[in-house]
């Protein structure tokens, strides 16, 4: 059965992160989610394995349809045909009306400009594409989705939307909590001083949700323009903007 929104993240937390509340919110409204791992995080802490078994904790908790893993190689990710291909495969299979990706256009650095988080936006965009062509050698029916939209914005960035998910961001933060390697882990013990993993996470909800009256929000943008029939519908739930 296809899925209404498929999330790519190029680890096995990253979804969590950049659109779990996000998820979450669509959950509640009644459609169906995904999210493809485009590497097992071998690099990071922790083996394949049990971050295998974190992922599957953390998709129950957010109540997902479909979880799968291409398999890219931590750290390996390039923009290549072959990824594009198996990354179109994925949207083919499960046909979501939306996909989204982490945003391809950072600063190489740590974090948010981790090669496979800027390799692997490059590689949805353009699977997103491959995977309406008849002719490519992608498993499956070509599909067109409606739209992609890109997480992770960094600094300078302005979002095109910010959805608001002040009802999801706690069971979200239960699932980013769930990669104990990562963010829990002894063998990395956090720097004194320095703020966590959902420390952060929460900061950056409740920065992007003031920007639209709302306590938290998750930030997206599209690099193509939207079609709009009805413009009040735009404002329906909006807040008045904070002063």
């Amino acid at each position: 059965m296809p899925v209404d929104i498929l999330a790519f993240g190029p680890h096995p937390d990253d979804a969590e992160i950049g659109t779990g509340a996000t998820l979450l919110r669509m959950k509640q409204l009644g459609y169906r989610t995904g999210i493809v791992d485009m590497t097992t995080g071998d690099m990071g802490m922790g083996t394949p394995e049990i971050r295998a078994e974190e992922s599957r904790r953390a998709a129950e908790i957010l109540k997902l349809d479909v979880r799968e893993n291409l398999d890219l190689g931590d750290w390996r990710v390039a923009d290549t045909f072959e990824n594009q291909c198996k990354a179109a495969a994925m949207i083919r299979k499960h046909q979501p009306q939306i996909v989204l990706a982490p945003f391809y256009d950072l600063p190489i650095t740590r974090g948010l400009g981790h090669n496979d988080h800027y390799k692997g936006g490059q590689i949805v965009a353009n699977a997103f594409n491959l995977a309406h062509l008849r002719k490519p050698p992608i498993p499956g029916e070509p599909f067109q989705a409606k739209a992609i939209f890109f997480y992770f914005l960094p600094s300078g960035v302005s979002p095109t939307f910010v959805v608001d998910v002040s009802e999801t961001i706690e069971r979200a933060i239960a699932a980013v909590e769930c990669h104990v390697s990562q963010f829990d882990n002894p063998e990395r013990p956090r720097p004194e001083h320095f703020p966590s993993m959902v420390e952060r996470l929460k900061s950056y909800a409740q920065y992007w949700g003031w920007h639209v009256g709302t306590r938290y929000g998750q930030a997206f943008v599209s690099n193509t323009s939207l079609r709009v029939n009805d413009m009040i519908a735009l404002v329906k739930d909006a807040s008045p903007r904070p002063v």
